[in-house]
């Protein structure tokens, strides 16, 4: 629900299949039909699909479109029942999801946003976490109703494919590299990583070495915003990686990606035997969105 596909980009493709066209999509949700045409434009290059094809005077569903309005439907049913449990849960009583700092802003946030544009407002409460095993224990031990993970645990847990976020290079300006980077290339720029001896950095560690590369640290930190702001003062690169892409560029900044593309799969964890409504109708929305991005 962040910067690949958000909520709206659904409700116009399921009412453009159902009018037969986009301007009386458009109509039907009262918005200007340009804005209506670029969104479903958008999605169709972001997912690489093509979900319709003109007919005659009007457009019809391809293959690829009618299996994704399909599971679009099914994604807004849950979210109106979301919305419905939601408003019904207790005020007083959070629905606690357990994250490391860098999903809760990557993840949690843009989820929780995404819910509200439309409608959902979920009292959340955000636990940290400074990997996924600490993660999948705040879950299993019940000080948490869903967790969120970017890296594969060993659990009895649930564990529900989300999606999958870009790993991207943020660097100085001035750093000489290519418009897409190879891992090769880490071994040339100065890095800021987590401090050494916490799980981040440990998981880190092991890709390095996998791929043969020896990093050069400069800044160690386990503070998020702290990584950027190395970037943005010409210290360091960092790896960074989010289901959304920033929406304003960072002033001295480049995104980079890799070539060939590196992507982190994301999952989200619950236990079987909770039957509590708000975190098992959150999960399913989840389950369905993620669904819908791997196609």
């Amino acid at each position: 629900m962040g910067g690949r596909m958000n909520i709206q980009q659904l409700r116009y493709v399921v009412a453009t299949a159902e009018h037969g066209s986009m301007t009386a999509a458009a109509a039907a949700l009262f918005v200007a039909q340009p804005a209506l045409s670029r969104a479903v434009r958008q999605l169709e290059r972001e997912l690489d699909l093509t979900l319709f094809a003109r007919d005659g005077r009007g457009i019809a569903l391809t293959p690829a479109g009618e299996t994704f309005v399909r599971r679009a439907r099914a994604v807004l049913h849950s979210i109106a029942t979301l919305r419905t449990t939601a408003a019904a849960a207790p005020s007083s009583a959070p629905l606690v999801i357990a994250a490391s700092p860098t999903l809760q802003a990557a993840l949690a946030i843009p989820i929780l946003a995404g819910l509200r544009e439309h409608g959902v407002t979920v009292h959340t409460r955000l636990l940290g976490g400074s990997g996924s095993p600490e993660v999948a224990d705040l879950v299993a031990t019940g000080r948490a109703d869903l967790g969120l993970c970017d890296s594969a645990v060993t659990t009895d847990l649930v564990a529900v494919p989300i999606g999958r976020a870009e790993v991207r290079l943020y660097s100085p300006a001035a750093t000489d590299l290519p418009d897409r980077v190879t891992l090769a290339d880490l071994g040339r720029v100065p890095l800021v990583l987590p401090t050494a001896g916490s799980a981040r950095r440990a998981t880190l560690d092991a890709f390095f070495a996998e791929c043969a590369i020896t990093p050069e640290v400069a800044v160690e930190t386990d503070e998020r915003h702290a990584w950027l702001a190395a970037v943005t003062h010409g210290i360091a690169s960092c790896l960074w990686h989010s289901v959304e892409t920033p929406r304003i560029p960072l002033p001295g900044v480049v995104a980079r990606g890799f070539d060939p593309p590196i992507h982190r799969e994301l999952t989200a964890l619950h236990r079987a035997d909770d039957e509590t409504p708000l975190p098992r109708h959150l999960l399913e929305v989840l389950r369905q969105v993620g669904g819908l991005l791997s196609g």
